[in-house]
């Protein structure tokens, strides 16, 4: 239940959850409408990437809502409006292992496809990967990982849900229960969600100890940042200084020293989507995602490309490329374990 305080602050009303088919509120039409465009509904940040998604191999199932999560994890979000939730928990888990060989490069084209359906936004594969890669909060982000995550969404779970959920959470499986209760205020409908399946209370406290047996293990672990955002923050790069695209290139690009299509310029911006701007069209780009076009352009059959860590390929006036710059130099700036 919720409780209602007038402004005055000195009378209150207790209010009882409802159902959302006594609301006349249904699933399709406006439940999964409500999470895509604020998913943030489910207690965390996700990037909605594909709604009804149906394009499975002798499969005619449909997905809810598939997004990915900030450590490049593919999540399903299977709804269901009641308690009466059926084989969610079953569907949910094919779900996860149909689409756990997706690969950035077959995402892509469903993410654009999403976009324009849904959003009414025209983006090339291109675009769609500087999109992904700066939600993606991991340093040089470039594949998808294998072990999709699962979010159950519903107004309450049966107890045969519920035990079966629990049990595949003791096998490393990453599902979540999350109850979505409606109550009606007045003229409102108020909508409250509650992770019930990790309980949020032991889900602090386990990382809390897993923070504090990192500790012990290394003292003085830190969150390394993004290795463009680190040479630009640290110096080691400076806001108009030339890089040069030459290192470790596809067979059917040959560096030309003359041709901007293999130079840019650093920004000193540290965005994900602007540190560098190409001299090609003087437009900005993340340094990943600025590669990854210049690789799908110029081949000969237009092959999409798969991940691609751009700071692998782009070098100084001195010819050291970008990651091993950062590599080195982090490490030279490291405290040596072993002399403590």
């Amino acid at each position: 239940m919720i409780f209602v305080v007038n402004e005055g602050f000195d009378k209150w009303e207790t209010v009882k959850p409802t159902g959302f088919v006594s609301l006349k509120i249904w699933e399709r039409t406006h439940i999964e409408e409500w999470i895509r465009s604020s998913p943030d509904i489910l207690g965390e940040d996700l990037l909605i990437v594909s709604m009804e998604f149906d394009r499975f191999v002798k499969s005619d199932d449909r997905l809810d809502l598939l997004a990915i999560d900030r450590q490049g994890n593919l999540v399903v979000i299977e709804l269901k409006r009641d308690i009466i939730a059926g084989y969610a928990d079953l569907q949910s888990v094919r779900y996860a292992a149909m689409i756990s060989s997706m690969n950035l490069e077959k995402l892509l084209p469903y993410y654009s496809a999403y976009k324009k359906k849904y959003e009414g936004e025209l983006i090339d594969d291109s675009m769609a990967l500087g999109e992904i890669t700066e939600f993606v909060d991991i340093d040089d982000f470039e594949e998808l990982s294998n072990k999709p995550r699962i979010i159950l969404c519903s107004e309450g779970f049966s107890t045969e849900i519920t035990t079966t959920v629990l049990w595949l959470r003791q096998f490393g499986v990453d599902i979540s229960c999350i109850t979505i209760k409606p109550y009606k205020v007045n003229q409102l409908v108020v909508i409250v969600p509650t992770k019930v399946i990790p309980i949020q209370e032991a889900k602090e406290y386990l990382v809390d100890i897993q923070k504090k047996e990192d500790t012990q293990l290394n003292p003085i672990k830190k969150k390394k940042p993004k290795t463009m955002k680190y040479l630009i923050q640290s110096g080691l790069l400076q806001p108009g200084q030339k890089i040069y695209l030459k290192n470790d290139l596809p067979s059917y690009l040959k560096y030309d020293n003359e041709n901007d299509l293999y130079r840019a310029t650093i920004t000193g911006k540290i965005g994900q989507s602007n540190s560098v701007s190409w001299d090609l069209d003087s437009k900005e780009y993340s340094i990943s995602n600025l590669t990854w076009r210049i690789f799908w352009d110029n081949h000969p059959d237009k092959k999409v490309p798969g991940g691609v860590n751009g700071n692998v390929h782009w070098v100084t006036e001195e010819g050291e490329d970008l990651w091993s710059l950062s590599f080195q130099k982090k490490n030279e700036t490291s405290p040596n374990e072993n002399s403590l």
